[in-house]
């Protein structure tokens, strides 16, 4: 429990995580006002009384569509004390309502040289691949929100120090079996996106990857989402598309 708390303490009191988190947060806001001032008109496409399509900003956009996200950002450790930075790339699957099945890869590294009051070199090398049955997703013509509660985690990585003494190298923990790890873990996160277009949109992430032994990573991204949702330009009224749901 003591590791957990030190850890959490750390993250909270982590000048880069308060600051970062304000100006998003503000940011979020500000434009949440912006946009509540808009009038925009969205029709919806119902097929058999279930929606399929809008019809938004004289364009066609199929509902629920397929979408990927790439980010790039920051992670702490509870048992690796430096900021790594990282880099994700995740492919998400509709399966039925606002559901999808999530496949992607994450790829973490931190490297940095001390001089004093030796010299020591630092390099710390993590990679996942992940999984997630049950993301949830809610969007509308401006903000998506994308909930993964649980998934499942492979990969590994390593942590090596290398330290010098008057040139001459005195300890290199690359061949030490306990810094390397390599294993099954879970993961979660959540997702807000603010959408440039409807199928296009910049976002955070909060990103936690945990197991039973206190052990967990947690992270901060900035996201660009990619959707499949754009099926054609509008080129007839809103009635006709509504009369034949399956004309594009």
């Amino acid at each position: 429990m003591n590791s957990v708390y030190l850890f959490c303490e750390k993250i909270f009191l982590s000048n880069f995580f308060y600051i970062k988190m304000i100006r998003v947060c503000s940011f979020f806001c500000l434009l949440s006002i912006h946009l509540s001032a808009q009038v925009n008109k969205t029709d919806t496409i119902y097929k058999d009384s279930v929606p399929v399509k809008i019809l938004y900003d004289n364009k066609i956009y199929k509902l629920n569509a397929g979408f990927a996200t790439v980010g790039a950002g920051y992670y702490l450790s509870n048992n690796i004390n430096y900021l790594m930075r990282g880099l994700s790339l995740n492919f998400n699957f509709h399966t039925f309502k606002e559901f999808f099945v999530q496949l992607g890869l994450s790829r973490m590294k931190y490297e940095e040289s001390f001089n004093y009051p030796n010299k020591k070199d630092i390099v710390i090398s993590y990679f996942n691949f992940h999984f997630s049955p049950f993301v949830a997703k809610t969007e509308n013509a401006h903000f998506a929100f994308v909930f993964n509660p649980i998934g499942i985690t492979y990969g590994g990585g390593y942590k090596d120090e290398t330290s010098y003494y008057k040139g001459i190298v005195m300890n290199d923990s690359t061949s030490t079996i306990q810094n390397n790890y390599f294993g099954l873990n879970f993961y979660s996160s959540v997702q807000c996106i603010y959408k440039i277009k409807y199928d296009i949109g910049l976002g955070m992430d909060a990103y936690a990857e945990y197991n039973g032994n206190n052990w967990m990573i947690v992270g901060l991204k900035l996201n660009v989402y990619f959707s499949a949702a754009f099926k054609g330009n509008q080129s007839k009224p809103a009635w006709y598309y509504k009369k034949n749901p399956d004309k594009n």
